[in-house]
């Protein structure tokens, strides 16, 4: 949601009007803590309006802070009389960019409105502000949201799940991993590439796979990075995961390669905690 040059029936502050000859409305957000699973959002509201902030303090007007994802169908409001206010966005819920729109509306009806700041067209002009009017208004910047290893792909995966053939059909062959220039390659048994074709598709089945393939694969991938990053910079799949962890405020090199949290820690956030929902969707598998 965004408002932009929307005629109203009584005055309104903002940058697409004059009905105001001064004074503003902005509300500034800020990215406090961003992980896989949620963002923490801080919004500080500044308003320049004696007249406006009057009827927030009598509890005739409130903030509201409108947050929606159009390609999820997210959308939530925030309600406060305070000038700072904070939202954790779960992540899950949303896909790309978000919309935020700051506002004030009115609570009640206001009858015979008046404000000292008011354009001269509205002198002599009975104003009534109807309940639930939109007030004052700012578009923020959008949010940037990439949930997980999915949207760093794309079209393509940045995995390849390869089988190999067994030279005796009573060969175990273990799970091997390499990185190449395109993508972070799964060597398994021949057999074991045709039931994750057949399962991957599953949605109940989707943690599992990734904790059984996906975990070791990335932890992998991360030890070999922190023996030497430098040898694997140009390779796709490491531009896409700098390119990611860029959206987040964070160097994929200092902050993650060579940061403080355990590998352990950074694949399974990455995956969104896949083991525990393997457990959580152990009767669904079952079912299936």
């Amino acid at each position: 949601m965004e408002i932009k040059n929307r005629l109203f029936p009584y005055p309104v502050l903002c940058e697409d009007t004059d009905d105001y000859i001064e004074g503003e409305f902005r509300v500034e957000p800020e990215v406090i803590s961003q992980n896989m699973s949620h963002t923490l959002v801080s919004f500080r509201i500044s308003l320049d309006n004696p007249g406006l902030k009057s009827l927030i303090k009598q509890g005739y007007a409130e903030y509201v802070i409108h947050i929606e994802c159009s390609n999820t169908s997210f959308r939530t409001v925030l309600h406060t009389f305070s000038d700072e206010e904070s939202y954790y966005l779960n992540n899950g819920k949303v896909n790309g960019d978000v919309a935020l729109v700051g506002m004030i509306v009115a609570k009640k009806e206001i009858a015979n409105y008046q404000n000292d700041r008011l354009n001269d067209d509205y002198d002599d002009v009975n104003l009534t502000i109807p309940r639930a009017a939109i007030m004052a208004y700012c578009n923020m910047p959008r949010l940037n949201i990439l949930k997980n290893y999915e949207e760093l792909s794309q079209e393509e995966s940045l995995f390849s799940v390869i089988g190999n053939i067994k030279k005796d059909q009573n060969e175990e062959l273990p799970v091997r991993f390499s990185l190449d220039s395109d993508r972070i390659k799964i060597f398994v048994d021949a057999e074991v590439r045709d039931a994750y074709i057949a399962y991957q598709n599953n949605v109940a089945m989707r943690p599992l796979i990734w904790s059984v393939l996906l975990i070791p694969a990335l932890t992998f991938m991360m030890e070999e990075l922190r023996r030497d990053y430098e040898a694997y910079e140009n390779c796709r799949w490491f531009i896409k995961f700098s390119a990611f962890y860029r959206q987040q405020g964070k160097d994929f090199v200092e902050d993650v390669i060579y940061g403080e949290n355990p590998i352990t820690d950074i694949v399974q956030e990455l995956l969104q905690l896949p083991i525990g929902k393997t457990f959580l969707n152990m009767q669904e598998m079952i079912g299936d």
